[in-house]
């Protein structure tokens, strides 16, 4: 038997409206619209609870596990859902203008995030990954110098996603960076974290390479420095040997001089002589 009190139809001109109610719990009104918990509907379903309870719950209780989709949204052009936090005032949206998923806040002027169908991931801002210590096990030190030397050998090359032609991309490829250094959970992607970490350890070994060249470097200057205070001595010296050199060409040549000036001097005291009788001959 059915509880009038509970269900009542009611006819505004020719559109019937239908309540289950004990206080309007439930109401169908002249637009379609449904509401629950509200006797005034704004929306096709409009739930609405003053109590902190408010739900909605899908579930399928079929023992057997297997892939079901439980929720879809359906539309022609931009297809959307948004998150609002009424107290702060922001509204973020989930969207599907058909190129990809957008999340974005409403009134932003931009896209936060937005995963092409490609699978390229756009970020407004930047992307901070879990790197907590406290989040971390089997700890471990690196040889840097290694990681250089794998770095060193690893291939590079430049290519394309085959579902993205014409945006190139420069790296190496995920089976030979998981050959060399055997990070992360599969061979045909690469972490950022151990693109970065790689990267910082190879930076480490070419530091630690750098400063023992520097000080190679210094112990070369102080060598050359050395070198060119040795050569300003022998420099000094050759100079002072140079003017002893020429001390002694000079002295060489005055006692020429005075040798040829005695010679003559001889041969004039031998022509007196000579002259008077007090030499027979000149030999």
């Amino acid at each position: 038997m059915t509880n009038k009190s509970l269900i009542n139809w009611i006819v505004t001109g020719v559109t019937l409206v239908f309540s289950i109610s004990v206080s309007a719990q439930l109401q169908v009104v002249a637009s379609g619209n449904i509401g629950m918990g509200t006797a005034s509907p704004t929306e096709s379903l409009h739930v609405q609870r003053s109590d902190g309870s408010a739900r909605i719950l899908v579930e399928e209780l079929h023992a057997t596990p297997q892939d079901r989709q439980l929720f879809k949204i359906k539309s022609i052009g931009n297809t959307k859902f948004s998150v609002e936090n009424t107290g702060a005032g922001v509204d973020w949206a989930f969207a599907n203008p058909g190129t990809g998923f957008r999340l974005s806040r409403q009134g932003s002027g931009v896209v936060e995030m937005e995963i092409f169908n490609n699978g390229n991931m756009l970020l407004a801002g930047a992307l901070t990954q879990n790197s907590d210590i406290n989040a971390k096990t089997a700890i471990a030190g690196v040889d840097t110098g290694e990681i250089l030397n794998l770095v060193t050998r690893l291939p590079m090359n430049k290519w394309e996603y085959k579902d993205a032609r014409g945006e190139a991309h420069i790296g190496p490829m995920a089976q030979d960076f998981y050959a060399a250094f055997g990070l992360g959970a599969t061979d045909t992607g690469i972490s950022s974290i151990d693109t970065a970490g790689v990267a910082l350890a190879a930076i480490q070994a070419l530091a630690e390479k750098n400063e023992l060249l520097e000080l190679k470097n210094q112990s070369l200057l102080v060598s050359m420095q050395q070198l060119q205070s040795g050569n300003k001595e022998l420099q000094r010296e050759n100079k002072a040997l140079l003017n002893s050199q020429a001390q002694l060409l000079n002295n060489q040549q005055q006692l020429s001089a005075a040798y040829t000036d005695l010679k003559v001097m001889v041969i004039d005291l031998q022509v007196q002589a000579y002259s008077k009788g007090l030499l027979t001959n000149l030999d």
